[in-house]
């Protein structure tokens, strides 16, 4: 028997793919019967709302270098930014697809989740702009989206065969850092 967890990630691996595949395309995809997914999980609405929990939960788990106290540095929150990329990376490419699907996003639960996780990766962020380590030009909501759509990038890159795995950590935190960090000189405001 499948694991709940592994199905969930198994039918987001397809989904990601295909955000219109049906319930016997998911269940082929993930290697079950559309018998044995519909026992679980009686509608592919009801399968959407899954995951998008199973989401919650992944990016969650991602969140953990966030945890800096009010008193880290420059330092601690350069590490911790590091590694929220490179934890984030996997989930972006599993759950990603959740935050476009009109079925997740109509869902309280995911919806209170996912503002819960923005309320944190907005703290941190502000932190990192009080430390010198941010644009402190640049709104944090901005900054976060900047990073979730390089995440998104990377993530299609590879699906389509253009980017190798092993190289898309780099290339998101390169670019990322390199519109985020400050500048020696900071670029005139526009109207």
């Amino acid at each position: 028997m499948v694991r709940e967890e592994e199905l969930l990630d198994g039918a987001a691996r397809v989904l990601a793919g295909d955000h219109s595949a049906s319930m016997v395309q998911i269940a082929a995809g993930i290697g079950t019967s559309r018998a044995t997914l519909s026992r679980r999980y009686a509608t592919r609405e009801a399968l959407l709302k899954a995951v998008a929990v199973r989401a919650i939960q992944v990016v969650d788990g991602c969140l953990s270098p966030l945890d800096l106290g009010d008193d880290a540095d420059g330092d601690a929150f350069d590490t911790a930014l590091e590694e929220l990329v490179v934890e984030l990376l996997p989930a972006a490419h599993l759950y990603g697809f959740t935050t476009r699907d009109s079925t997740v996003l109509a869902d309280p639960e995911f919806r209170a989740g996912v503002d819960r996780q923005d309320q944190r990766a907005l703290a941190f962020l502000a932190l990192g702009q009080r430390l010198g380590r941010l644009r402190a030009d640049l709104p944090p909501y901005w900054i976060w989206y900047s990073l979730w759509g390089l995440l998104d990038a990377a993530a299609e890159g590879v699906r389509d065969g253009h980017l190798a795995p092993r190289e898309i950590g780099r290339l998101v935190l390169v670019s990322f850092l390199g519109g985020t960090r400050p500048t020696a000189t900071p670029p005139p405001a526009r109207p």
